[in-house]
């Protein structure tokens, strides 16, 4: 049996299955306009990008808890209109391939997500994968969102795989970060940020195009 055959995938949506960098950033900007703040660019790249809705309303934006609270709860950070209204989603270059291939070689998967669970549905459904993760983590799915590692441990739960098991896929510091503390292996993405910021990760990549479930695998088993 190779070393790989227990392995599960854990899969982050944003920057890692589907392109919503554009769509975050005018999100926040928006936010924060409401808010009379003005945030760059690279804030949000650096600082709001995996992490949670009300995490950031709290810790970047200065909102009390309530109020941070009630914006989630009321779906205020719903994209459904504004995708519909907008250019479409598109994939992150072979991503669906690749999650199609892990499916179809039996290989467990589960996607891990600081969306809400509307947003989760919309860009999985953007891209076809809908179908894809019987196992989704969501913003709501956990009391602490990334970095903390619970997500992750809640993945590898429901995977019935030890964390040490899991192969993560991230886009953002907080997701690498959370993946390390769950004592995951991190594959990251460079979709969203450098590859220097991301060098936590046991591999950066570009992106899926010039990797099948197996080849990857098989790459991080010989690395460690």
């Amino acid at each position: 049996m190779p070393p790989s055959a227990e392995t599960a995938l854990a899969f982050d949506l944003d920057g890692v299955l589907v392109d919503t960098t554009e769509l975050v950033v005018r999100g926040w900007s928006a936010v924060a306009a409401s808010l009379g703040r003005t945030i760059d660019i690279g804030t949000i790249r650096e600082r709001y990008f995996g992490r949670r809705t009300e995490d950031i309303l709290r810790e970047e934006l200065g909102l009390d808890a309530d109020a941070a609270a009630a914006y989630v709860r009321e779906r205020r950070d719903d994209k459904t209109a504004e995708v519909a209204s907008g250019p479409p989603l598109v994939a992150i270059p072979g991503a669906v391939a690749f999650v199609r291939a892990a499916v179809a070689g039996r290989i467990p998967v589960a996607l891990v997500s600081s969306a809400s669970a509307s947003n989760v549905e919309l860009g999985l459904r953007s891209i076809g994968l809908a179908d894809a993760f019987g196992i989704r983590i969501d913003a709501g799915s956990v009391e602490r969102g990334k970095p903390w590692p619970d997500a992750y441990l809640r993945a590898a739960r429901a995977l019935d795989r030890p964390a040490d098991r899991l192969v993560v896929f991230e886009d953002s510091v907080a997701g690498v970060a959370a993946a390390r503390a769950a004592g995951a292996r991190c594959v990251a993405l460079t979709s969203t940020t450098t590859a220097e910021r991301l060098a936590a990760a046991d591999l950066v990549i570009d992106d899926f195009a010039a990797w099948t479930p197996r080849r990857l695998l098989a790459r991080l088993d010989r690395s460690g």
